[in-house]
């Protein structure tokens, strides 16, 4: 079951965007989050899916959910399917119990490595949404969510519960405002204080201030993920008037 729910996940690449996803009902159909193809829908950035071997397959958006409600995507491949590939079913039951035992892939901080991992379902989350106690990082987006008892798909992995969050964004705006600042200066020339060069030294402390904030949420994980239920996909699924395998 790991090896087949790794058979059916891609590394998911849309410009500077990357996150996963996986093959779904139909051989030739792929979905992942909304927030991983975004690149997509502003700049017009091509959207790739990448096994675990690296090969690479064009995708074409054929339709997605708002951002901020279901946050998904669905995807079709421009190319021939490589062999091997495994294509989930969904579980269309609306209710996980708490302590379900589930197993979720995908290739978490955007690296090419492909990992598999279990967990549960910890609790609910609103109507269209659940904890699991497992390992989310970036990259996991729009993984696959799988229940251990009859390898059906029930969920997508769709965001990590990451504390602190909200002070790192205030960071990044304040680092990205020194740093404006600090290129308004540069124009004007060298600023000479006590025989620093302050433009030079205020911008050092922008770009290690922003290093530091992007290390800190990289590798924040309280151990902690939320799973956005896939009925909303099939529905939409089936509203594109999409067969199955």
């Amino acid at each position: 079951m790991h090896q087949d729910l790794a058979n059916s996940t891609f590394r998911i690449q849309c410009g500077a965007s990357s996150g996963s996803g996986f093959s779904y009902r139909k051989d030739s159909i792929v979905v992942t989050n909304h927030h991983v193809i975004e690149p997509n829908l502003v700049s017009g950035q091509n959207i790739v899916a990448i096994t675990e071997n690296g090969i690479q397959i064009n995708a074409k958006l054929l339709a997605y959910s708002d951002k901020t409600k279901y946050d998904f995507a669905i995807l079709e491949l421009q190319d021939v399917l490589p062999a091997n590939r495994i294509v989930l079913e969904p579980e269309l039951s609306a209710l996980y119990d708490r302590g379900e035992e589930i197993i979720f892939a995908g290739f978490p901080h955007g690296i090419h490595d492909l990992l598999v991992n279990e967990a549960i379902v910890s609790g609910p989350v609103k109507q269209h949404a659940f904890y699991i106690d497992g390992s989310v990082n970036g990259g996991n987006s729009g993984g696959p969510i799988i229940s251990k008892s009859n390898g059906k798909i029930i969920g997508i992995v769709t965001q990590r519960r990451f504390l602190g969050g909200q002070h790192i964004q205030a960071l990044g705006q304040q680092v990205a405002q020194l740093s404006n600042h600090c290129a308004g200066i540069a124009k004007q020339g060298s600023v000479q204080i006590m025989g620093i060069d302050f433009g030079s030294f205020a911008n050092m402390m922008a770009q290690g201030l922003a290093a530091m904030s992007q290390v800190i949420e990289a590798n924040a994980n309280s151990g902690i993920g939320i799973g956005f239920q896939i009925q909303f996909v099939n529905a939409e699924f089936d509203r594109l008037g999409l067969k199955g395998v």
